[in-house]
């Protein structure tokens, strides 16, 4: 019996262990199927992701219950991810204790003008960026813009507003189709 446990404890230690060394920090590995969630692997831990709701066609008559439910008050860090199915233009919006973000991210070397048009768009409303800073493609160490803009006011307006930048800084018609995601983490 006590030579079990001492086999055991020591197989607990060597796979923690090689936890650790198989996901250094800042590393991930992602694993997804067609029409199925996300799972993550890093050493903070696996998260698990849901797949995103899927519509086919108008998908912008799909946004308001989504908004809706992030303007709910929630002790929760909680995303919504607007993106079209090939996952080449996208937005979100993120809400956490009460301020609701808008936000924006591409690679500003290959469409510089995107960048202009963004910070053109929030500047005519009146809105400075809360958050403006690079980050790592995992090639580049600042390959990627991140913008963040905080938005206000109610479920109506927050869609409108969504909307808008769907179109106007996504290039996203209303009759294509959308994956939408929410998220509370």
């Amino acid at each position: 019996m006590k030579k079990a446990l001492l086999f055991l404890s020591g197989v607990i230690v060597v796979a923690v262990a090689a936890y650790f060394v198989l996901f250094p920090r800042d590393t991930f590995i992602s694993f997804s199927g067609p029409n199925s969630g996300i799972v993550t692997f890093s050493s903070s831990g696996v998260s698990f992701e849901s797949a995103p709701d899927q519509y086919a066609s108008n998908g912008f008559d799909h946004i308001e219950p989504y908004v809706a439910r992030l303007l709910v008050p929630s002790k929760h860090f909680q995303f919504l991810h607007i993106f079209t199915p090939d996952d080449t233009r996208s937005f979100s919006l993120s809400a956490r204790d009460g301020v609701v973000e808008a936000g924006l991210s591409f690679e500003w070397r290959q469409e510089p003008q995107r960048e202009a048009a963004i910070r053109k768009f929030f500047s005519s409303l009146g809105i400075a960026p809360s958050k403006d800073y690079l980050a790592s493609n995992g090639e580049l160490p600042d390959a990627i813009l991140f913008l963040k803009y905080p938005v206000s006011g109610n479920t109506t307006e927050i869609t409108a507003l969504t909307k808008r930048i769907l179109q106007e800084l996504c290039g996203i018609s209303a009759t294509e189709a959308l994956n939408i995601s929410l998220q509370e983490k």
